[in-house]
């Protein structure tokens, strides 16, 4: 057998692949401003494309960098992107998600106005980056909603999902935008997710379905609980699928949970990580869909080879086709940082390799504080804000398909 970059498929046309390899060194920004704890992630489909949000860069005010691949070397696309119309220290970058073809890009900043937040879109023609019409802030916030500490995007680009976790004094909420004709607006009021009581944090972490009609909405809860998610469509309007859903086999926290979330482009698979799970040791589930149903697939998954606490789940990604699925840990191994991968075959979730860990990282870099996994499941990217002193970076690792 040979290793090579052509995809192999069994008689069951599932995807066969060696461990992930590094790809090229550390990617990162240049005209960076003191210490912009770079390494907020996502990635275009294809792999080809990939946004990094700093969100300390320039004293708070914050920046997003692009950078693009060309064979297996990656350079940065333009000078670092910033909002034209920022107020204070905005925090940019605070999250980013990208389009399938890579050429819109949200990134959030919840620091915006005194943390009402806030959403940014940039668009890339002919390799050039623009803002495209003003920041997005969603109508009705009470409070300091921290508008923009998530987002989500359609695989089009032409809807948007921004997060406010810190809305209505914790409980949090969600605001959807379209883009038409190069103008975007918010569509309906605010999502707010029922059935539980309290302070969840509603909005504290999304994911968006390829077709923009299934939003996940993760919450951030302070109190020893199952942490609540929650599974909005689009059909006519926005509304709950069913009750909201909690993890089985959890291991509360008393001090508390933070949930990742990520789903497929059918929307029919969605992962739920938890970094505080078992004393901060974290875990990862998955979630299916049936019709309008959803139930949990299988326990909970703990990557191998972790050392120490952790947090496995601070970040999660899956592939397009719900196969495939990455974990961070960004306390792991004294704060270096890793990233697991975890593959679906006939319902069973396996690890794929080792753990990935990024060379060239430089004291607690964090690594797999953030990633993303490309819509094929050939790129990871796993980002380390606290790399270099809080510079932050980002790492690139390639799968490598067995023929």
């Amino acid at each position: 057998m040979t290793i090579t970059e052509t995809q192999a498929t069994d008689e069951k046309s599932y995807p066969v692949f060696a461990p992930y390899a590094q790809q090229g060194g550390k990617l990162v920004g240049t005209d960076s401003v003191g210490n912009s704890q770079q390494g907020i992630v996502a990635v275009s489909a294809d792999g080809n494309t990939a946004v990094v949000g700093g969100s300390n860069d320039a004293e708070g005010t914050g920046a997003v960098w692009i950078f693009t691949r060309s064979g297996d070397a990656w350079s940065q696309q333009g000078s670092k992107l910033t909002g034209s119309d920022c107020v204070g220290a905005t925090g940019l970058g605070t999250s980013v998600g990208i389009s399938s073809d890579g050429n819109t890009v949200i990134a959030g900043g919840s620091g915006d106005n005194g943390i009402v937040g806030a959403a940014w879109v940039f668009t890339r023609t002919s390799g050039i980056w623009t803002q495209q019409g003003n920041k997005l802030v969603g109508s009705h916030p009470v409070g300091d909603s921290m508008q923009g500490g998530s987002v989500a995007i359609s695989a089009d680009g032409n809807t948007a999902a921004v997060g406010g976790n810190g809305d209505e004094f914790g409980i949090g909420a969600v605001w959807i935008f379209t883009r038409s004709q190069g103008g975007w607006s918010q569509t309906g009021s605010k999502l707010t997710g029922s059935g539980y009581s309290g302070k969840a944090n509603q909005g504290s972490s999304l994911a968006m379905s390829d077709d923009g009609k299934t939003l996940i909405v993760g919450s951030a809860i302070e109190t020893n609980v199952n942490a609540p998610i929650w599974v909005f469509v689009e059909a006519g309007g926005w509304q709950q699928q069913g009750n909201y859903l909690t993890a089985t086999d959890a291991v509360t926290n008393p001090n508390g949970q933070n949930t990742s979330v990520g789903v497929s482009g059918d929307g029919n698979t969605l992962v739920l990580g938890e970094n505080q799970d078992d004393a901060q040791r974290g875990a990862t589930w998955i979630f299916t869909r049936s019709g309008n149903a959803w139930s949990q697939q299988g326990s909970k998954m703990v990557g191998a080879g972790a050392t120490g606490k952790a947090a496995q789940g601070c970040s999660v990604s899956i592939s397009a086709d719900g196969d495939t699925a990455i974990v961070g840990g960004n306390t792991d191994n004294g704060d270096l940082g890793a990233v697991w991968v975890y593959q679906r075959n006939a319902g069973n979730w396996l690890q794929c390799g080792e753990k990935l860990v990024g060379t060239g990282a430089s004291g607690a870099a964090l690594q797999g504080n953030s990633v993303a996994l490309s819509g094929d499941a050939r790129t990871i990217l796993s980002g380390g804000s606290g790399d270099n002193g809080m510079a932050g970076a980002t790492w690139v690792f390639a799968a490598q398909f067995i023929t």
